[in-house]
């Protein structure tokens, strides 16, 4: 039981208000998607510009979201 409290104290959850940030200044790069975790999302963003600017500005408005769903997720593993 001490384990996994200890071990959720040292998890490396994402911040949503840097997730945002970073999706505002270089989204269009992905750069908020490798953040996150979001590997492939992020390649596919940084192949297609932000998917011509227009996958860019959808997730100026979703990556706070996504970004507190992946800590949930992580939350879950322990």
């Amino acid at each position: 039981m001490d384990y996994n409290i200890a071990s959720i104290r040292f998890a490396q959850f994402k911040d949503p208000t840097m997730a945002l940030i970073l999706s505002v200044i270089v989204g269009s790069l992905g750069v908020d998607r490798f953040y996150i975790g979001d590997v492939g999302l992020g390649v596919g963003k940084l192949l297609t510009c932000g998917g011509a600017y227009i996958w860019w500005l959808i997730d100026i408005f979703m990556i706070q979201d996504a970004t507190k769903r992946k800590n949930m997720e992580m939350l879950m593993m322990y």
